[in-house]
């Protein structure tokens, strides 16, 4: 009896567990923005001391942000900012940023914290924390966000970001 009760258990422990084994769904996400960063490609520095690799100080002197579905402009970024990310002794880029912006609907102002992994001036894939005053981009204080960090060859100052949300 003892046996019979212990194979139940382990039955239905087992069903669990290749339950529990199933993968959710991807998640899913929509364009938000889409818009150019500028880089001041001049007077990007290196600090080559890091023991992880080398420090990258890229300076952000402004860009903008559109809607993807009307193509107006969105938001425009203040200048100020700087890419502080580390690219490893491996080869792989960390981006560190934080992108002041102003959304042209309210005149408020946004803070983007980025982080993420790429390839130095080439692409990084980013998440992306957002925080405004805005009441009309306000919904995206506690969206879950990503970004698209894309390098075009031969203009380097000028990468495409592509903000995605989910849905």
């Amino acid at each position: 009896m003892r046996a019979l009760t212990f194979l139940s258990l382990l039955a239905t422990f087992f069903a669990g567990a290749a339950q529990a084994a199933t993968p959710a769904a991807p998640p899913q996400f929509g364009t938000l923005f889409v818009g150019f960063l500028d880089v001041d490609l001049p007077n990007v520095e290196t600090i080559n001391n890091s023991t992880f690799g080398t420090r990258v100080y890229a300076p952000i002197t402004g860009g903008n942000l559109t809607d993807p579905t009307s193509g107006k402009l969105a938001a425009t970024v203040l200048p100020g900012s700087a890419d502080t990310g580390v690219i490893s002794n491996s080869g792989a880029f960390f981006p560190v940023v934080s992108l002041p912006l102003r959304w042209e609907v309210d005149q408020k102002l946004a803070y983007l914290h980025v982080t993420g992994i790429g390839k130095y001036f080439t692409s990084d894939l980013l998440y992306v924390h957002l925080e405004t005053a805005s009441e009309t981009y306000s919904a995206l204080n506690s969206r879950f966000l990503v970004a698209n960090l894309t390098f075009v060859e031969g203009d380097e100052s000028h990468p495409v970001l592509t903000v995605f949300g989910t849905v």
